[in-house]
């Protein structure tokens, strides 16, 4: 009778300790997840098209934007390397390639290393569903030698 038992615990009752632990586990992880709508907060365009408008390629430093308002860390601004410009404006046709702005360009021959930041932009309030529609766009700056040397608003 001991032995049945000891079958038993182990059989039934294993998997349901081993069940219970990764529920208890998800139920954490779900949890501390962050706040959706807490700590986001992407720049409207009607908002920076002032600042944006303010931005001169070739003239205005890097260090600047922010003084603008353009705030990489507040808006949650993506920042590309050298080979995150390349792939960000990599046109898919050579005649694409061929129409790009030289500023653009002059980042993929190598002799500049570049960089860039991307300002993702909040949808327009306008509705029901605008709070959890997609960002409409963003705006770009490509940095070169510590100033911006192209900027570009860019729909979805």
């Amino acid at each position: 009778m001991r032995n049945l038992f000891g079958w038993y615990r182990t059989r039934y009752l294993a998997p349901l300790a081993a069940s219970a632990v990764i529920l208890l586990a998800s139920g954490v992880a779900v949890l501390s997840l962050p706040d959706p709508e807490g700590d986001t907060e992407l720049a409207s365009l009607q908002a920076m098209r002032h600042a944006y408008d303010r931005v001169v390629p070739g003239q205005t430093l890097e260090k600047d934007l922010a003084r603008l308002g353009f705030d990489a860390e507040r808006y949650h601004a993506v920042r590309l390397s050298q080979l995150g410009v390349q792939e960000y404006f990599m046109p898919a046709t050579t005649a694409a390639f061929d129409r790009m702005d030289a500023v653009v360009r002059a980042c993929f021959d190598g002799r500049d290393r570049c960089r860039a930041l991307v300002f993702p932009l909040a949808p327009e309030p306008s509705g029901l569903m605008a709070a959890h529609a997609a960002p409409p766009g963003r705006m770009v700056f490509l940095l070169r030698h510590g100033k911006v040397a192209y900027k570009a608003v860019q729909n979805s």
